[in-house]
């Protein structure tokens, strides 16, 4: 009887044991796939080994299988209890399926065995304030803190839980026992204001803020600190004294008073009150002796924002003069004189920018629209054309490419190559209005796909609808078709919309007028034409012929 069991045994052995080695083989060697599935196989076979089952659990968990995980791991825990990183692996389970109860359980089987372990506690009370069993958190981390004595981290748990049931005496305590222990900074009375301020407490925030100024007058942490308050309190002047003193203290690194600036960079265009304010804190951050390029190159934008393009242009050069890579700085610069209309300007600064960064499309699109403006349109499709390739992610910049040459190969009577480029510049951007308008009034002048021109031009006025121009394209389309009473109506309305000053306008509702058979108010409005300043061959010679 004992020869037969004896035989047995060690026929299973031999029988299961080189597939369980099989799949830990695979699984030391990394290939995942293979041991997942040898293990699966095993444990169908064997499902009483508690190994195997912790092997495919781990498996399970690296594929985020975590139901079938978390089932393994218990029936591993089971099979050999008093197996840790059975139990470990089981509870981690629990807590990645959102099961924080059960793993609270688990732990405290954990602590029943491993009493000294701290881990485990300090895991067993951040699952128990993720529950918001606040008391019973309290109590772990009271229980972790005689163990370990003085410990920042558990005073901080212990100090969010007591803000979380308002009971915000006791979050000052706590933080209390860090102040007495650092009082080199004012991070600990800083905390102290936030706890006040959850609680709308705010003569007490107020009596910390008082101490702080007091007792930190040079701490950086503490000008930013008041700085803030004071804005929050509408006290601009005290903001400003203190955003003064964060510029200027030198145990401030630029990039952090770069980074403290920019929100108030982005107001200035909205906000002009406090602008001066700005452009000194920017200023003064510049002229710091490290020279930092980007505190150059800050100051530059709070004066261009601000509107002082002269001395913005200075420091735009003068980050230039330490830095040509920066694009951002090239196009602030085309920018202003775009702005100004100095086109001849921006030319050259977009050609000197195409020597520096040959790969960038942006001074090829500059140069291209301002050559256009010039009526230099074979030179704009040039740079046009040139830019145009190097441009591979930004759709929006792409498809002004496209309407820019678009109008330039219609100026050129190249119509098929213009149509063409509109049609890109439509389908890369189904909301520019712009190219939309412009395309409808090309095909409107040629007398061609005027129902196409019609819808398009349709779409632009419900983006757009009080463009003049738009209602202008809109009633020559009309005008095209023989609807004279539709073109009386848009065209008027464009004038309406200040469009008073326009001349084309004047000379379209001319001839409006002279196909309703209104001779009188043709000649009107074609006299008006030519008083704002519309004096083509072609109007001269309806007011001469009366039609």
């Amino acid at each position: 009887m004992s020869d037969t069991h004896d035989f047995s045994v060690k026929d299973e052995i031999a029988r299961n044991y080189p597939s369980f080695f099989n799949a830990e083989n695979a699984r030391v060697l990394g290939d995942t796939k293979t041991a997942l599935s040898l293990y699966t196989e095993f444990v169908k076979k064997n499902p009483s080994n508690p190994t195997a089952r912790y092997n495919l659990a781990r498996l399970q968990y690296q594929k985020m299988d975590l139901s079938n995980a978390e089932k393994n791991a218990e029936q591993a825990t089971k099979g050999d209890p008093d197996n840790k990183f059975f139990r470990e692996l089981y509870t981690q389970m629990l807590v990645l399926n959102k099961k924080p109860k059960l793993a609270v359980g688990q732990y405290d089987l954990l602590l029943e065995k491993y009493p000294q372990d701290e881990e485990y506690l300090y895991d067993k009370a951040t699952l128990q304030m993720m529950m918001k069993d606040y008391d019973a958190a309290i109590q772990s981390f009271e229980k972790l803190e005689l163990s370990l004595g003085f410990n920042e981290d558990i005073i901080l748990q212990k100090k969010e839980i007591f803000v979380k049931q308002g009971k915000s005496e006791l979050a000052v305590h706590e933080i209390e026992k860090l102040k007495q222990d650092d009082r080199s900074s004012s991070k600990y009375d800083l905390l102290i204001a936030d706890i006040y301020a959850a609680s709308k407490q705010t003569d007490k925030v107020r009596d910390v803020f008082i101490g702080i100024e007091k007792d930190y007058p040079d701490d950086p942490l503490a000008q930013i600190a008041l700085a803030q308050y004071y804005l929050e309190m509408n006290n601009i002047t005290r903001y400003n004294d203190y955003m003064q003193q964060v510029m200027k203290n030198r145990n401030l690194d630029v990039d952090t008073k770069i980074a403290l600036i920019i929100p108030s960079l982005k107001k200035l265009e909205a906000d002009t009150l406090h602008q001066d304010e700005v452009i000194r804190m920017a200023k003064s951050i510049s002229e710091e002796p490290a020279g930092n390029k980007d505190a150059i190159s800050l100051y530059a934008d709070v004066l261009y924002f601000s509107k002082k393009y002269e001395l913005a242009l200075e420091e735009y050069r003068r980050y230039l003069s330490l830095d040509v890579q920066k694009i951002s700085v090239w196009t602030q610069i085309i920018s202003i004189y775009s702005e100004k209309q100095q086109l001849d300007s921006v030319i050259n600064v977009s050609k000197r920018c195409i020597e520096v960064l040959p790969q960038n499309s942006i001074p090829y699109f500059y140069a291209g629209i301002s050559f256009l403006q010039k009526k230099e349109t074979e030179k704009a499709i040039y740079y046009l054309d040139a830019g145009l390739p190097l441009e591979k992610e930004n759709k929006l910049l792409l498809s002004q490419f496209y309407s820019s040459l678009g109008d330039a190969y219609n100026s050129l009577k190249k119509y098929p190559f213009s149509d063409s480029c509109f049609e890109k510049a439509i389908e890369l951007q189904p909301g520019d209005a712009t190219a939309m308008n412009n395309y409808a009034y090309y095909l409107s002048l040629r007398n061609e796909r005027l129902d196409l021109a019609e819808k398009m031009s349709k779409r632009s006025l419900e983006i757009m609808p009080t463009s003049k121009s738009f209602l202008d394209t809109y009633g020559w389309i009309f005008f095209q078709q023989g609807n004279y009473k539709e073109a009386q109506i848009y065209i008027q309305k464009a004038i309406d919309a200040n469009g008073e000053n326009d001349g084309t306008l004047f000379e379209h509702l001319g001839d409006v007028y002279s196909k309703l058979g209104n001779s009188g108010k043709a000649l009107d409005n074609w006299r008006k034409a030519i008083e704002k300043g519309e004096n083509n061959p072609g109007l001269l010679k309806k007011i001469q012929d009366g039609k």
